[in-house]
């Protein structure tokens, strides 16, 4: 079933193969990386570059679109299982999961599978919902929303605030994090509109036990603007871009940090 997929893939991206990247999410103004957000990109072979699954993923087929998940969350906790026993990082891994695939009868079984297989702590581990599509409120879905959790598994809302995101989630849902996309976090100076939406969210969030994350940061300014804002978790290229899992494995075992000054 893989190869169907990457064939697909193939087909609309060009030759190439699968690979995963990963991007810090960091204590501030520590440093400390607390998890590692999975990205799944398709190296070319014709140049080098990755192609983003943007490109290629509204071609999928329901059915490969949960097989690429499937490959991913697999791919990504044997990754991180290796990379945890030779630096002794203790952090998670989050990985994105589309709305619709949430009701999928194997999610729970396949996901648990993995973790066994891989001894890898369910608590170690966060399911990223994303907005691009408005998540069905079915049965099925809160079955498999409560097992996951059940058993460990972080919830976490990507992009909230944007696209299909409702509030009505963090009342059926019961996010463990929220993530503030770069829509908001980026645009902070000189809106003040702009600045009193994130600081209710982030107070939301504390109110309700979330953890809250900004993404899209890029400057210390920008950290600077949303520590005082109450945000004290952040992702973005001030702390690194997305880069293959043996970067970050070197990076852990030397420091285990990144400067934030």
């Amino acid at each position: 079933m893989e190869r169907d997929v990457f064939s697909e893939i193939a087909g609309h991206a060009g030759s190439g193969s699968p690979s995963l990247v990963y991007q810090p999410q960091v204590q501030y103004p520590g440093g400390e990386i607390l998890g590692l957000e999975v990205l799944f990109r398709w190296r070319a072979e014709t140049a080098p570059r990755r192609h983003s699954p943007l490109t290629f993923l509204p071609q999928l087929s329901p059915t490969q679109t949960s097989e690429l998940f499937f490959w991913v969350v697999d791919e990504a906790v044997s990754e991180a299982r290796v990379l945890s026993n030779w630096t002794g990082w203790r952090g998670y891994i989050s990985v994105n999961i589309e709305a619709d695939q949430l009701g999928d009868p194997d999610l729970v079984r396949r996901i648990e599978q993995v973790l066994q297989r891989n001894q890898w702590p369910a608590n170690r581990l966060i399911m990223e919902v994303t907005e691009r599509r408005p998540i069905p409120v079915f049965p099925s879905v809160l079955r498999n929303i409560t097992a996951l959790q059940q058993a460990g598994i972080l919830i976490a809302m990507d992009d909230f605030g944007e696209g299909y995101a409702s509030f009505e989630y963090l009342k059926r849902l019961s996010p463990a994090h929220l993530k503030i996309p770069s829509g908001f976090t980026s645009e902070l100076k000189g809106d003040v509109r702009n600045e009193e939406i994130v600081r209710s969210l982030v107070a939301l969030a504390q109110r309700l036990d979330i953890k809250v994350v900004a993404e899209g940061v890029e400057t210390h300014e920008n950290a600077e603007a949303l520590h005082a804002l109450g945000l004290r978790v952040m992702q973005g290229y001030l702390f690194g871009e997305p880069r293959e899992l043996e970067d970050w494995a070197q990076f852990l075992k030397q420091t285990g940090k990144i400067a934030t000054a």
